[in-house]
């Protein structure tokens, strides 16, 4: 079973790179990515923080953005405390590890992705997620209103609890046979060129209106797509659909 991958989108301190890495180790996690990092990289705090993890530090890769990080992976979680203006599964960390667990059963590729220490996610980053996962937190106690809690956790403590969701996710469950033939997800790369394709020709056609809502339309017309659970299959036969559409609006003009 392919244990899901961990990326850091923009982390700031070596240290909390460290302590996620030691956290991973804990768990049964290998796989670390770092999207433009904050900090100098490779970094001396996060070998001496990662504490018995010094293999996921050597082996840590880094990506420029979120497109080029995700493009391999068939089920992306986002972790985030706050509310977000397009739909999506708000999972627990133990519905998201059985969602990944699951995934992974089936050979699909799953990652989990943190945002930085000071800002989070950003609306984009969230875009290109299948779900996103919050975790339960206590409100404060000096304070009467439910809403205000200490919602936001320390990197090396988010990537902790996730791990530990995962690893205590595993059952003893006889892997099962599988039909010979078994649909392929989109992988996340398919998606953001069909995402692309497809919000490229709607521009063209003055879809977007009023220009102001265009961001907003967009992320949620990822979301919307994300949804559907494409194959990798169906995928590409939306982006022929779309070459069909634009070459016959075009046909007989000169």
């Amino acid at each position: 079973m392919t244990a899901p991958a961990v990326i850091l989108s923009h982390p700031q301190m070596g240290e909390n790179i460290g302590a996620a890495a030691r956290a991973m180790k804990n768990f049964g996690l290998s796989e670390l990515r770092l999207i433009a990092p904050k900090c100098e990289w490779p970094n001396d705090r996060a070998q001496i923080l990662a504490s018995g993890a010094g293999d996921i530090i050597a082996a840590t890769s880094l990506y420029p953005d979120a497109p080029a990080a995700l493009s391999d992976f068939g089920l992306v979680l986002a972790t985030t405390a706050r509310g977000r203006d397009v739909v999506r599964d708000i999972l627990t960390p133990a519905e998201a590890a059985a969602r990944l667990r699951e995934a992974s059963r089936k050979g699909i590729r799953g990652a989990i992705l943190f945002g930085g220490e000071r800002a989070g996610l950003d609306n984009d980053e969230i875009s290109l997620c299948d779900g996103l996962i919050t975790i339960p937190t206590a409100p404060l106690p000096q304070v009467k209103s439910s809403e205000l809690k200490m919602s936001s956790l320390n990197l090396g403590q988010a990537v902790l609890l996730l791990g530990y969701e995962w690893l205590k996710s595993a059952d003893s469950t006889p892997a099962s046979r599988t039909r010979r033939t078994i649909a392929v997800p989109a992988q996340r790369g398919d998606l953001i060129g069909l995402f692309e394709h497809l919000e490229r020709e709607l521009d063209a056609a003055h879809f977007f209106f009023p220009p102001e809502k265009k961001d907003s339309m967009v992320r949620n017309m990822r979301a919307m797509i994300l949804r559907s659970g494409l194959t990798d299959q169906e995928a590409r036969t939306i982006r022929g659909m779309i070459v069909a559409l634009v070459r016959n609006k075009y046909r007989g003009k000169a």
